[in-house]
């Protein structure tokens, strides 16, 4: 007993990680394009910066310019990391360092000793330009209480100190005070009494005046919590000299463009995802029964996996029960089923329901159900042009294409191996006129699945069919499958394509061509744009007919799919009664 309420504790604790957790790799599907986007904006600012300091250091007097190779540079860089939660943050990396090239003194910088701001053309340019920098172009980033990390880097050349150098205390006294100087971790300490007697106390003063510049004329950073840390360095030899001469301001602003990133991310969920953000009906739809059969995983070693199919399914269900009003016990989810699992547990299900729900009056049952069957999966079409849909759980044993260990996947290569290893995967897979009709003895066809609903003998209101897979012997990512051997029979007449029951099938493509998936949103073209118009157009989804739909998504996927290079073509069937009437049908709603 305690074995079973543990288990039950875990399962109750595991479910809403579980929910975290998808929550949280469906968020990083899109972040990438938030953070770049951001970026872009951050460039453009970068190169306004560049251009104003430029121009800033051209105009100066020239005793005021530290040598006439001065060169100035902005960088701002957004970095970023993930909260625990999975959300994405943005930090801001704002650099400003003033440097010189072929100096061969160090005499025009800071005088021998001194350490304020003002005795130093690059730290008094640096201090000016950061202030322009942050009171205008980045003001937006210093929102109140923003986290600010500034590292505030300072050098002194390498002369010996043969006397104190009087220092007046106006930064503070400082007492073992932490700096890291030429690259080592120091504790530090200096006040009015001892005054300077190093380059690491010279430098680190005069980081510190940069530090009361910052405090004093920009007020954005009186308002966010900042943490300062010192670099500090000394050169001695004359090659290095001209290092001394550099000075630098760095920033890290945690966090910015925080509720810009949500919006962000909220508008990108509502517009483009379909996973997240499904719109909830008020309509009902009491007579709509739908069977989803969504086979991604195939045990046969040559037939690759089907990719998104398994969240195509997922998915689609959530769309009938929120969006379209569908009672959840009247949706039913098949995964990687079987030919006896679709027969059994799904065609079975609908025909049982049919009867039962229908009404009594007269001798014969009046049909009430709406049926509507969806499938992501793999296709095959035979040497007569029928198309089935491939279950799960096909026998290869008397199907040597399909074999790796009987040559499977070589008879278009001309291998010459009797032994072909499992990489043989995404081969083209040709199958002889014997080997296609023992396949097709265990698949289902598109015409038996919808004969199985004839009107005549199960009262169906409507059957609509929902097709997302290739026939064509291609998978989703349009490499090779499976296909039957049609160079034998090319003077053979197939028959054409027919329905042979009262239904509408919207294929994902025609049985030669390839249906692809939609990689960005995990989903295949015909799912993700048929689930698009259910969130775009939301209740006003009942209002419309079948043209409607069908034209909407049409014009939308082939616009996707040609851009990238993936052209596909959705087709659409009719049999019976519906043949010159489908395009005025509607989804059910109360």
């Amino acid at each position: 007993m305690k074995k079973i309420v543990l288990l039950m504790a875990m399962v109750t604790l595991l479910l809403p990680l579980q929910a975290q957790m998808g929550e949280r790799l469906l968020n990083r599907r899109y972040q990438n394009e938030i953070r770049d986007s951001l970026t872009q904006v951050m460039l453009e600012r970068q190169r306004d910066m560049q251009r104003y300091a430029e121009q800033t250091l051209v105009a100066l007097p020239n005793d005021e310019k530290l040598y006439d190779e001065s060169y100035i540079t902005v960088v701002a860089d957004l970095i970023d990391t993930f909260y625990d939660d999975g959300r994405m943050r943005l930090d801001l990396v704002y650099r400003l360092s003033y440097n010189c090239k072929h100096l061969e003194g160090w005499t025009d910088d800071y005088p021998l000793g001194a350490y304020d701001v003002d005795s130093s053309n690059s730290c008094r340019a640096i201090c000016n330009l950061t202030r322009a920098f942050m009171q205008h172009t980045l003001a937006d980033v210093f929102e109140p209480g923003k986290e600010v990390e500034i590292i505030i880097s300072s050098s002194a050349d390498g002369t010996e100190f043969s006397t104190t150098i009087p220092y007046d205390g106006r930064y503070g006294d400082f007492r073992y005070c932490p700096v890291v100087f030429n690259g080592e971790r120091l504790r530090l300490s200096v006040d009015r009494t001892t005054g300077i007697n190093n380059n690491c106390q010279l430098a680190y003063l005069r980081a510190q005046s940069v530090r009361a510049f910052l405090e004093e004329n920009i007020p954005v950073l009186r308002q966010t919590h900042n943490n300062y840390r010192y670099v500090t360095q000394s050169y001695k030899d004359s090659v290095n000299t001209h290092y001394y001469r550099r000075s630098s301001i760095e920033m890290r602003i945690n966090d910015v463009f925080h509720e810009t990133v949500e919006r962000m991310q909220r508008q990108r969920m509502q517009d483009d995802f379909v996973d997240v953000n499904i719109p909830v009906t008020t309509h009902r739809s009491p007579n709509t029964y739908v069977l989803i059969i969504a086979n991604e995983h195939y045990n046969a070693e040559l037939i690759p996996d089907v990719p998104f199919a398994q969240n195509d399914g997922e998915v689609a269900k959530a769309y009938f029960v929120k969006a379209l009003g569908v009672p959840e016990r009247q949706v039913k989810l098949l995964q990687d089923a079987t030919k006896a699992d679709i027969e059994q547990e799904g065609i079975h299900w609908l025909k049982d329901l049919a009867h039962a729900v229908a009404g009594k009056g007269g001798e014969q049952a009046q049909p009430l159900a709406e049926f509507i069957i969806y499938y992501a999966g793999h296709g095959f079409t035979d040497l007569d042009n029928v198309a089935y849909l491939l279950p799960n759980g096909i026998n290869t044993e008397d199907i040597d294409a399909l074999q790796p260990g009987k040559g499977g996947g070589c008879s278009l290569f001309g291998c010459k191996k009797k032994k072909k290893e499992a990489d043989t995967v995404n081969y083209d897979i040709v199958l002889s006129k014997k080997e296609t009709r023992r396949l097709a003895d265990q698949c289902l066809s598109i015409d038996a699945l919808c004969a199985a609903f004839n009107t005549k003998t199960v009262p169906v209101k409507n059957l609509t069919v929902i097709i997302d897979a290739s026939f064509d012997g291609n998978g989703r990512d349009g490499k090779p499958i499976v296909r039957a051997d049609r160079n034998k029979d090319e003077k053979k007449k197939r028959r054409k394509a027919s329905l042979r029951s009262d239904a509408v099938v919207l294929l994902a493509a025609e049985y030669d061509k390839t249906a692809f998936a939609f990689n960005r949103f995990e989903h295949g073209f015909l799912t993700y744009f048929l689930l698009k118009e259910v969130k775009d157009q939301k209740d006003h989804f009942f209002q419309l007919d079948y043209q409607d739909i069908y034209e909407d998504v049409e014009r939308k996927l082939n616009k996707e799919s040609a851009l990238q290079n993936k052209w596909q073509e959705i087709s659409g069937i009719a049999g019976g009664r519906y043949k010159d009437g489908w395009q005025r049908m509607k989804f059910e709603n109360k």
